[in-house]
């Protein structure tokens, strides 16, 4: 069932745009694991700039949708939906972009002991998004239920990240380095998980939709 009416252009826009979003946070997974875990910083530069480039285009197809909205494509609750929709996914390609900026910009020195646990919530941010794609997708087409499962996971793995994350923290604040050194490598690891952290205020907002649309 259809949640909105006379959104065709609508929809295949926001799928647009979301498909950008994938391209960014696809690139900013390889940028980060060429940095991190192979060493080639200029690698990570490359694919850094494809991450750029990707949020670039995904900020113009944004604004094509509002601008879709604004001269009235949909009723006005649905554009407030989407609004806050296309905004939040939005956000997760921002949230990229900044974290390979602290870790290229700044060069954080990230502990070879601690490489592994980043990339776990690499990985985990990385099938975060694959249920991003799929709530959205479901939200469109149905069956609720399946948008359902999505969001329910996506929870699951912001939770595994924060506890990454803690872990993370931790042992960082018991090793003996400098406590310059310490923030440094904190401040990045806070500025990675934003995205799940995002990724789950946009869960909570396709599970609201879902609610309004089932009451």
């Amino acid at each position: 069932m259809r949640l909105w009416k006379s959104r065709e252009k609508v929809e295949k826009l926001v799928l647009q745009h979301l498909g950008q979003v994938r391209e960014a946070i696809d690139a900013f997974e390889q940028a980060t694991r060429a940095g991190l875990s192979e060493g080639d910083w200029n690698r990570a530069k490359h694919f850094a700039l494809l991450t750029h480039t990707a949020e670039g285009k995904a900020d113009d197809t944004r604004r094509e949708v509002e601008e879709s909205l604004i001269r009235g494509a949909l009723l006005a609750p649905s554009r407030r939906r989407i609004l806050e929709l296309i905004d939040l996914v939005d956000s997760l390609a921002n949230a990229a972009e900044s974290s390979l900026d602290v870790l290229l910009v700044q060069r954080v020195e990230v502990p070879e002991e601690n490489v592994g646990d980043i990339l776990k919530i690499l990985d985990a941010t990385l099938e975060l998004f694959d249920n991003v794609e799929g709530a959205i997708r479901k939200l469109f087409s149905g069956p609720r239920e399946d948008a359902l499962r999505c969001t329910a996971r996506i929870d699951e793995l912001e939770g595994k990240i924060d506890h990454i994350e803690r872990d993370i923290t931790r042992r960082i604040f018991r090793s003996d380095r400098n406590l310059a050194s310490k923030l440094h490598i904190r401040d990045y690891v806070e500025e990675l998980v934003k995205l799940s952290d995002r990724a789950e205020d946009l869960a909570d907002r396709i599970a609201l939709i879902l609610a309004e649309q089932a009451a």
